[in-house]
């Protein structure tokens, strides 16, 4: 700023040089609060975990495949049709692929994908995986979908809950379709009497 001009009082210049320093307080502010803002969409174009609970009363888990209970199936539909209901306009698809070379795994994913092509909301479908693909990431079940897609993903994943228990790995990508979803089990799950399959590590 220099010296006060000729003529200014010392007064006028001292709230001139506090507006000054408020404005450039004011802009750090906003500068850093967008580059939160900047880290957090970073965060999403990634990956994001989400965990299913496994119930409460699950008992002995088994290795081999169980089949589930008419109980449980009809949760799983009930909880698709609501899902179907509420995201009919985008009409969302997902195809489920399981690691081969276990039986239990492929099984499950022929389970997943028959409830979900009863509704109209995908199939399973078989597919060459290997764990030296670079772009499967360490994770018992792994889903990907294009960012816009967190929400309608979290809601699909809590109405197939009652099937599937364990952490899911939600990997986001520009290039996939709004709506086009895919879940891969590369997981060893283990069965509860009732069928619930529950990944606690990836294969």
């Amino acid at each position: 700023m220099g010296r006060p001009l000729s003529g200014d009082s010392p007064v006028k210049y001292w709230l001139w040089l506090i507006l000054l320093l408020a404005l450039s307080v004011v802009w750090s502010q906003h500068s850093q609060a967008g580059q939160q803002t900047a880290d957090s969409s970073q965060d999403m174009n990634t990956v994001q975990r989400l965990h299913l609970m496994a119930p409460e009363n699950s008992g002995t888990l088994r290795d081999g495949y169980v089949p589930e209970s008419p109980q449980l199936r009809a949760q799983v539909l009930q909880n698709l049709n609501e899902f179907r209901a509420a995201y009919r306009q985008l009409a969302p698809a997902l195809e489920v692929l399981a690691l081969p070379g276990l039986d239990s795994r492929q099984s499950l994913a022929e389970r997943l994908g028959s409830a979900l092509a009863f509704q109209g909301l995908g199939q399973a479908r078989q597919a060459e995986l290997s764990l030296e693909d670079p772009s499967l990431v360490p994770a018992p079940m792994l889903l990907r979908c294009a960012p816009k897609d967190f929400k309608l993903v979290q809601r699909l994943l809590e109405a197939l809950s009652p099937y599937i228990a364990g952490d899911v790995l939600i990997q986001f990508d520009e290039n996939i379709r709004t709506g086009e979803l895919k879940l891969y089990l590369l997981g060893r799950p283990r069965f509860s009497e009732e069928g619930v399959a529950i990944f606690e590590s990836r294969d």
